[in-house]
């Protein structure tokens, strides 16, 4: 093949061309330093190159966000602490000015006190960050909480403010002030006891808070000093208190001697009255004395004999029931020769609670004593010595009435409120806690001595209203559902029920956005009777305390100690929610660090030129080219090279 002079000059152009664009392309990365300058340069680097600079741009804007949602945080964090610190110090003035040894102008200075924390708090709630109230949800053009001479509201709204602080991973970052402000911390009126007393129409079912009471065999035992009585409900089929008090008063086959059965006079149990002087009789049960000890029965022996031990008699009294039963054995067994048949005899002191032994003959010591080591039987009935002529016993120190169950396990005397004994003739027996209903008489509270109602006034934020309870006062019919109604019907935005224990009302407002007061709304303390004074809220119990000290109402300033407390974990948990927030900030910080280094590295090990192989390459690609020219030169004349120029 011929090669003409255009071929060389072609072929010589194309290998200096590319030798000067090496050259070029060389000194390019070495003053700059990076080995892609532009896509053709590596157009499979450029687009790793492109996709580094995009994450290292994402996790710019991510530390961005994160530096934002660390002093909006911070902001939060140290608002909370504030409230925090101010809750504790109302606290700490309601602990002290609670003390009765303060007066009323320390209390009234307190109340000023107290009026300038609330200001501090509604501040700390109100916190401004960057022009944005940081408590306000995305109402951030607005205080959090507004507060005037009535009560508290909440004026922002529950949208949450979200940054991206990684890829697809959002944080929250606000916090809504009605949370430890205004939302509730407790029911008004929880665990209080409206005490209902007992009423004749009450089902045993409802004592015991509605535990009811255990039937068993439905029998329990009533011992007085007339006897005793079988009382048995289950035959009589008693569900309620009067058929309960009608079957002691009415007790079969015999009815109790002047034994009377009633409510309490306190009006929260049953009382047992015994009319009867307290004097012993024949039918006098042995379990009732020496203070409802009884009488050893177990082997329940005793000896009587004569001085000179010529006539020993053991009696046995393991089967007696009552005085009579020992009488008649011990008599039975003295009418013989020996005690001159029938002279040595024992009775009842008609004047004192003791038995007396009387020999008519009096011509002989005669002992009495315990027929064994150990046992008690003579001396439990008074009547252990030795006597020629009479002897009168010990006082055997009778209970008037006792109560004992019909069996071992059974429980309903214990349930009842009866077991036990009294030496008096009136036994109260226990509070038996009956639950209150919708159905409960008004009058049947605070034990059937009724409460004194009058107005109470419940706020809700901005609104309030006083509701006269006093009609239901004068009314023997009105039960507690037609309280409840009055306060339901109100209008005012609250349910008021009873409690789970049913021992009382509560009653809760329907938002969580407004403080909620109940208080007096007259000289009376219907509210606080009612076990319904007081507020839900933090800021409703700041309020309560400055009036509460402005009156010089101890009562109602250590009511607000209780929701200080809840109050206090209230705002723990919304400052842990804050503090948790914050750590996963700062965690996403770290990892963002991170990210950014490793990007940092990946990007710049394809895009940046190895300076000393650069160089190296840069001085040989030089030579190449110089030498490039000198060849050229060399091979092409000067008017070929002139003309292609």
């Amino acid at each position: 093949m011929r090669v003409t002079n255009k071929m060389i000059s072609d072929r010589v152009l194309h290998n200096l061309t590319l030798s000067a664009n090496r050259y070029l392309r060389l000194q390019s990365m070495a003053s700059s330093g990076r080995r892609i300058n532009k896509p053709s340069d590596d157009p499979l680097g450029i687009t790793k190159d492109l996709h580094f600079r995009g994450r290292l741009a994402d996790i710019a804007q991510f530390n961005l966000n994160i530096s934002h949602s660390q002093s909006w945080l911070t902001f939060s964090d140290q608002a909370m602490a504030d409230i925090n610190d101010l809750i504790i110090q109302a606290k700490d003035l309601a602990t002290q000015l609670g003390n009765d040894t303060y007066d009323e102008n320390a209390r009234i200075a307190g109340a000023a006190q107290a009026r300038e924390m609330i200001e501090q708090i509604l501040d700390a709630a109100n916190t401004n960050f960057q022009g944005k109230y940081i408590f306000s949800g995305s109402r951030t053009d607005l205080p959090a909480i507004a507060v005037n001479s009535i009560g508290a509201v909440y004026q922002g709204d529950y949208q949450k403010f979200l940054m991206e602080t990684e890829t697809n991973s959002f944080l929250q970052i606000n916090s809504f002030a009605n949370e430890f402000m205004t939302e509730p911390v407790r029911v008004i009126g929880e665990g209080f006891d409206l005490n209902p007393g007992l009423q004749p129409n009450l089902w045993l079912t409802e004592l015991h808070a509605g535990q009811g009471v255990n039937m068993g065999a439905g029998q329990f035992t009533i011992n007085t000093l007339n006897g005793s009585f079988m009382i048995d409900l289950g035959a009589a089929n008693v569900k309620n208190i009067q058929q309960l008090l009608d079957s002691i008063n009415n007790a079969v086959p015999v009815p109790i001697p002047n034994l009377t059965a009633s409510i309490s006079g306190g009006g929260s149990g049953l009382q047992l009255e015994d009319t009867s002087t307290h004097h012993l009789t024949v039918d006098t049960p042995l379990a009732i004395l020496n203070s409802g000890n009884g009488v050893s029965q177990s082997p329940g022996t005793l000896i009587i004999r004569t001085g000179d031990s010529s006539t020993v008699l053991n009696i046995d009294i393991s089967a007696a029931v009552d005085l009579d039963d020992v009488i008649t054995t011990i008599n039975a067994a003295l009418n013989i020769p020996a005690f001159n048949n029938g002279d040595v005899t024992v009775s009842i002191d008609p004047d004192e609670n003791k038995l007396v032994f009387n020999d008519a003959s009096g011509t002989f010591d005669i002992v009495i004593e315990e027929a064994g080591p150990n046992q008690t039987t003579a001396a439990d009935l008074g009547i252990a010595g030795e006597f020629q002529g009479t002897m009168v016993g010990e006082d055997l120190q009778p209970l008037h009435i006792q109560v004992v169950e019909s069996a071992a396990g059974e429980t309903l005397a214990a349930d009842l409120g009866l077991l036990g004994g009294t030496e008096f003739n009136s036994m109260v027996g226990e509070d038996l806690d009956p639950r209150l209903t919708y159905h409960t008489l008004v009058s049947s509270l605070n034990s059937n001595m009724s409460i004194e109602l009058g107005v109470i006034r419940i706020t809700n934020g901005f609104d309030y209203i006083d509701i006269d309870l006093s009609p239901l006062t004068n009314d023997p019919n009105a039960t507690v559902l037609d309280l409840v109604d009055m306060i339901n019907r109100s209008g005012i935005g609250c349910t008021a029920y009873l409690n789970s224990d049913r021992t009382g009302l509560m009653v809760k407002s329907k938002y969580d956005d407004r403080s909620f007061m109940i208080t007096e709304a007259d000289a009376g303390r219907t509210a606080k009777n009612l076990g319904i004074f007081g507020s839900s809220d933090l800021i409703g119990n700041m309020i309560i305390l400055e009036k509460a000290l402005e009156r010089n109402n101890v009562q109602e300033i250590n009511g607000t100690l209780g929701v200080f407390d809840l109050a206090l974990d209230q705002l723990l948990t919304s400052r842990s929610d804050v503090g948790s927030r914050s750590i996963r900030a700062d965690t996403s910080k770290s990892r963002m660090l991170s990210q950014e280094l490793l990007m940092t590295d990946q990007l710049s090990q394809v895009e940046d030129a190895d300076m000393l192989k650069t160089i190296s390459e840069l001085t040989t690609a030089e030579v190449v080219y110089q030498s490039a020219l000198a060849s050229t030169a060399r091979i092409i004349q000067y008017s070929l090279i002139d003309f292609l120029q």
